[in-house]
This record gives C-alpha cells, sequence and structure tokens, in this order.
C-alpha cells in the first residue's frame, strides 16, 4: 500500500481550507498536494476505507482514461504515526482554473449558476460539461462506486480543451453500502430529500445529478427536477427540450425509478453546435453494457 509519514513530507504553502481540513503543496513536489483533516475531524477518519481508494484507484476509469484526467483521487495515504492524518493527491492546475481579478481559484461548479465577474459558458459548452459529469459519475456507478456529496464546491470545470470535469474531494466517494473515509455530508441545498441523513446511494447519486444538471442549464440556483425548471433553449438547442424534460420529470419520481447517469449522457452527448464554433467534441460513450441491476458491472468489495 502507498503510505508516507507526515514527518517525512516536506510542506509549503496553505493553498485551501475547508471544513475537513486544509490543502497544503508540498515544497519539494509541486504537482503534489496534502489534504490534512483537522484535528476534530481525526478520531472519525476511517484509515481503512482510505487505504481502499487508494488501491482501487488504477482501477478507476471513464471512457478509457485514466482517473487523474477527471479526479483529484488520494494516491498516497498520510500518517501520523499510527494514526491515518491524511492523504496525498495530484494538484489541480490550469485549465480548471478562474481568474478574480489578479488572484486564480479553482473554477467550481458553483460559477455556473453564480457566474460573477467570470466568462460564464455558453449553453452549448454547458451542456457538454453536463454530459462529462454524467459520465463521470457512469463510470463510478459501473464500478459499484458512489459520489456523494455531489455539490458545487466538490466539481471543478474546464472548456479547454474540450468542456470538461474534476472531481474533487474525492476521499467522500465509497463502494455502495459501505463506510466511508468520514461520515457522509450534504451540501445545504443540495440533498436528495429521500435520502437525508442516511448513506448515500446510486440513486441519491442520479437525484443531485439531475438538480445539477437543471441549476447548470437553466442557471437558475433554485431549479430542482420537481419544480419543473425552464429548460427551453434558442435556436437547434431545442432539440434536447423534449429529452431533458422526460428525464428531469423522471428524476422528481420516486426512488428506484430516477435516470441513470448513462442516461443522461447519452441525450448531453450532442454533435452538432447551434451557435458559433464548435469546440471539440469528448469522444462518444463506450458502453460495457449492462448489468442485471442495469447500473453496477465490477462492485468493489474491500478485502477482509
Amino acid at each position: 500500500m502507498n503510505e508516507i509519514q507526515l514527518s517525512d513530507l516536506t510542506l509549503g504553502r496553505h493553498l485551501a481550507q475547508g471544513s475537513q481540513g486544509r490543502i497544503i503543496e508540498l515544497a519539494d513536489h509541486p504537482g503534489t498536494v496534502a489534504k490534512l483533516y483537522r484535528t476534530r475531524e481525526l478520531g472519525l477518519v476511517d484509515g481503512r476505507a482510505l487505504a481502499e481508494l487508494v488501491r482501487i484507484r488504477g482501477l478507476v476509469e471513464s471512457e478509457g482514461l485514466q482517473v487523474d484526467h477527471f479526479a483529484a483521487w488520494p494516491h498516497t495515504v498520510v500518517l501520523d504515526g499510527l494514526r491515518t492524518a491524511g492523504f496525498l493527491m495530484q494538484r489541480v492546475h490550469e485549465p480548471f482554473l478562474a481568474g478574480f481579478g489578479p488572484a486564480t481559484a479553482l473554477a467550481e461548479l458553483g460559477l455556473l449558476v453564480d457566474t460573477g465577474d467570470v466568462r460564464s459558458p455558453g449553453i452549448y459548452e454547458r451542456v457538454l460539461l453536463m454530459r462529462a459529469l454524467a459520465a463521470v459519475m457512469d463510470a463510478l456507478h459501473r464500478q459499484g462506486l458512489v459520489l456523494g456529496d455531489l455539490s458545487p464546491r466538490n466539481i471543478a470545470w474546464s472548456v479547454s480543451p474540450i468542456p470538461r470535469v474534476m472531481l474533487l474531494d474525492c476521499d467522500g466517494i465509497r463502494p455502495a453500502g459501505e463506510d466511508g473515509v468520514l461520515p457522509p455530508a450534504d451540501t445545504r441545498g443540495w440533498e436528495d430529500p429521500t435520502n437525508l441523513g442516511m448513506p448515500p446511494t446510486a440513486d441519491s447519486d442520479r437525484f443531485k445529478l439531475a438538480l445539477t444538471i437543471a441549476r447548470v442549464l437553466t442557471g437558475d440556483r433554485n431549479a430542482a427536477p420537481a419544480l419543473r425548471p425552464d429548460l427551453t433553449f434558442a435556436g437547434e438547442a431545442g432539440i434536447l427540450v423534449g429529452p431533458l424534460t422526460r428525464l428531469m420529470d423522471q428524476a422528481a419520481g420516486p426512488p428506484g425509478l430516477r435516470p441513470t447517469a448513462s442516461q443522461w449522457a447519452t441525450v448531453l452527448d450532442v454533435r452538432s453546435p447551434w451557435a458559433g464554433t464548435a469546440p471539440p467534441v469528448p469522444p462518444s460513450m463506450r458502453s460495457r453494457g449492462p448489468s442485471p441491476s442495469g447500473e453496477i458491472l465490477r462492485p468493489f468489495r474491500r478485502s477482509r
């Protein structure tokens, strides 16, 4: 297993701070950062679950791309003596950064709803960004993994050279039905109302994906499947309105009947632009075929 002692790291600048811990660059490895958990979180950290994420890292791929192309996935466990203190992961660089005057920060998904001073992608780019997110979530679900806390701060995006996404806070990902690194979290306003206070599932992921698609495509921070979001687009983009509305209505239904990530990716797989010159289009989905349940093909299970 990949692990390193905290005392062996040469820590540099603090890059970010969140509710769970701090992100610190490694002074001698600028392409790598450490996430070190806060003291109050350390007693809750499941080191075995983190080690499992590190173990399966090389097995996770989406559309033929290895995990580093779409996720800041843990690759080394950081130990403080015998205690799990955090992990190492790749540093997220350009093109997943946005400019705020003289400063730059991660281009988080929330910027697609609250654009502020950042150039807002057009609807064509937004559709392809949501397709990219759906494709990555489909890859996780096919591997028996759930994303859990899909929120505006846990996804970064870029439209260069093609619309694509980068998963952040990947220590929240877990095998379906198993404990994660930390107790499950839900970002306020981005929860599945049928799953409040319970462990994340592929079905709760599906609801949050629909919620995200509704908000990113409409720019409305309050959009939700049950509120019949206005998905009317100008020009040729109107060809998507019917299929997207049907999936959104289905997502507003009871658990177990929500559209899969694969269904969303198929509908959002647009090959012809409706305004201006199209950016390069990502490769088409490569389906391995459905399992008997219609979703999970290769579930991961920890070695006992």
